[in-house]
Formats: C-alpha cells, sequence, structure tokens
C-alpha cells in the first residue's frame, strides 16, 4: 500500500496510509497551490498538479432509468362531506410530531462535559540517556592531555544535556461525552534554555484510541531562540483516548548539534552523539 506526507502550507505534515486518505485531504484543501505531495515510493516532493497527472481521478456515470406509468381514468367518485374538525386535525398532528422528535433529541444528543486543560511533555527520548558532562571533560582531557576550551567544554554539556534544555509542551483544552474525549485550542510550544539560537524543531503528536496510534501529525518551529518560548496554535481538533508528544528532530548549528529520533548517534561516539557540523 502506497504511503505519503501531506501539507497544504499550513506547516502541519500529514502522513497517510493510502491514496483514498490523501484525496479526501486534498478535496479539503483551501488553496491546491500550496499542496505539496511526499511520495514514499520516490521520495520527492511534488505538487498538486504533477500528482493528479500522475494519478487521476476516476468518474463513472450512472443512468437513470424512468418509468412512464400509464394510468387509467376512472368516473371522479362522490365524497362524503367533509368533517368540520378537519381543519384541527393537520396542526394537532403537526405539534404530536414535533413534540416526538424533541423528546428524541433530548434523549440522544450528545452531551459534552469541560474537563480540566490537559498538559503533555515529550518526555526523554531513548536514544539519549543522562551523561555525566563534567566526568566526561575529565576523560577526555585527560587522554588528549590538554584542557579543553570554555566554548567547547560549554557545546559538550549542552549536547549532552539537551532533553533538559530543549523542553516541548502541549497545552489543551478537552471535553468528554459518551463518544470519548474531543481536544480543542490546542498549543505547541518549545522552550529553549541552551542559551544558543536553534535553527529547527520537528516534534510528533499523537492521537490514541484503545491503544492505537490513530493520527500522527508534525509540528515544525523554526528559528527558536532563547529569551522567550516560541508557540504555535493548532486549528485542528482531535478525538481519541489521549495525546502524546515526541520531538523528531532538531538542529542547531550554534552548539553543532543534530538530533534524531531514528538514529543511535550521528558517528557512532557515544560520549558526544549529537555533535555535527
Amino acid at each position: 500500500m502506497e504511503k505519503y506526507l501531506f501539507t497544504d502550507g499550513t506547516n502541519v505534515i500529514r502522513e497517510l496510509q493510502s491514496k483514498e486518505e490523501l484525496d479526501k485531504l486534498i478535496d479539503l484543501s483551501p488553496d491546491r497551490d500550496a499542496i505539496r505531495i511526499w511520495v514514499f515510493s520516490t521520495s520527492e516532493w511534488i505538487n498538486y498538479a504533477t500528482y493528479s497527472k500522475n494519478s487521476p481521478v476516476s468518474t463513472s456515470t450512472r443512468t437513470k432509468s424512468r418509468t412512464i406509468e400509464v394510468v387509467e381514468t376512472l368516473p371522479e367518485p362522490k365524497l362524503p362531506r367533509p368533517s368540520p374538525l378537519r381543519w384541527i386535525r393537520k396542526p394537532l398532528i403537526a405539534i404530536a410530531i414535533v413534540g416526538i422528535a424533541l423528546l428524541i433529541y433530548n434523549f440522544t444528543r450528545i452531551t459534552w462535559t469541560k474537563l480540566p486543560i490537559l498538559t503533555v511533555f515529550a518526555e526523554r527520548p531513548e536514544n539519549s540517556p543522562p551523561v555525566d558532562a563534567d566526568s566526561l571533560i575529565q576523560s577526555i582531557e585527560y587522554l588528549r592531555g590538554v584542557k579543553l576550551d570554555k566554548i567547547t567544554r560549554t557545546n559538550l554539556r549542552i549536547r549532552n544535556s539537551w532533553p533538559e534544555r530543549v523542553v516541548v509542551q502541549l497545552n489543551s483544552d478537552r471535553d468528554s461525552s459518551s463518544t470519548g474525549i474531543k481536544y480543542h485550542h490546542i498549543n505547541l510550544g518549545v522552550d529553549n534554555s541552551t542559551g544558543y539560537l536553534i535553527d529547527q524543531v520537528v516534534a510528533e503528536l499523537t492521537v490514541w484510541n484503545d491503544g492505537d496510534a490513530m493520527i500522527r501529525d508534525t509540528v515544525e518551529f523554526r528559528n527558536i531562540n532563547y529569551t522567550a518560548p516560541a508557540r504555535r496554535d493548532l486549528v485542528q481538533e482531535y478525538k481519541g483516548d489521549s495525546l502524546s508528544l515526541t520531538i523528531q528532530t532538531i538542529k542547531a548549528r550554534s552548539f553543532n548539534f543534530c538530533y534524531s529520533a531514528d538514529k543511535q548517534s550521528n558517528y557512532g561516539n557515544f560520549n558526544d552523539r549529537w555533535f555535527c557540523k
């Protein structure tokens, strides 16, 4: 089955498992010129025009048959004299129908109850375990026989303690009903306390239901300063049992740092896993 990534310029990238899901999102997109589609089998981004050329939408026509019914004309029978209550009967029936409909609505309508605001943090990833940076620096200096300069020591500490310094947080309103929980007015934030500018952070939001991941959406932040958290409001509304957050990638040229959730390290040096240039 073909897999796709989809974005329509809202900075949200969705992973889709089938062409049917992709076509539905294309129909809902307000600006097809902004659509970009990543086709996993070709490993490239394409625009909507290229996608529609390569994957034309099939159409079908349906012909409706019409039957002409011949009715024999019979002599008009003599009708009985109308009852004087005939003008009252129809309004009474209409009132009864409306009353029954209201009763059914009151018993079957979904009632939402507001719950406390949900706060979720991205947990420390397994591929970035805690490291004693001071002990590591002493070992490096001992092996090299030279003392590391201040900038090198500082950058090494930050690269090995980034989960405490780059915090991704989600806040969401939520309501509960008999059908489940819905999440809305969702705000994502990245708090950068490294003291350096971070070029990019990509976070993944997952919606869970009965232990299964139903939706995975990615949100990208760029140029995250250390003076104030970067924030992003999501227009989407989700329904499920719970939400979770993970950090997919981080890039910061300022302290030679490149993190990726799908790696164990950049160069195989587990004492400084995420060093990059």
